[in-house]
């Protein structure tokens, strides 16, 4: 399937918890972000769905400007880890998507995370066991921090 052939899909940002597993499955179709440097989207989120036989189309990170550019983008879920007083605690890039959803009028929709197994891989440096970039380099990398996105923003949990 070419992107120029979806006509709109639900962006799915964090770790697929089994609610947003089962609102995903009322919609004809999702976007998967790699959700970097963790790769929730390719090491979770698509095998998830390939299990399920949810429609799917894969995407980097880099890619969603774009596809919300280009309308792709219908719904926004953004999966979070916690609340505060202020807002919902959600992994990094998620002020990213958030602002992209309200920058191009798409709805968005809260839902606690699901359970990652990291399996082998608990990083970006590694894919499948093999090395990107080798653990001494990779100290060197700044580590993401989780984001805040406030109430005040008009938000409710899905």
């Amino acid at each position: 399937m070419k992107i120029k052939d979806v006509k709109k899909a639900v962006l799915i940002w964090g770790i697929l918890s089994k609610k947003g597993l089962d609102a995903l499955k009322k919609e004809e179709m999702g976007i998967v972000a790699e959700c970097r440097p963790y790769l929730y989207g390719l090491k979770h989120n698509s095998i998830l769905l390939n299990k399920e036989k949810v429609p799917y189309f894969y995407c980097t990170d880099n890619m969603l400007g774009y596809l919300f550019r280009e309308g792709k983008v219908k719904r926004t879920f953004i999966f979070y880890r916690g609340k505060k007083e202020d807002g919902f605690i959600s992994p990094a890039g998620s002020l990213y998507v958030f602002l992209l959803s309200k920058l191009h009028s798409v709805e968005l929709k809260f839902f606690e995370e699901g359970r990652f197994s990291e399996g082998v891989d608990k990083d970006a440096s590694t894919f499948g066991e093999r090395v990107f970039v080798s653990r001494e380099d990779f100290t060197f990398v700044e580590q993401p921090e989780d984001e805040l996105i406030e109430y005040k923003m008009g938000l409710k949990e899905a």
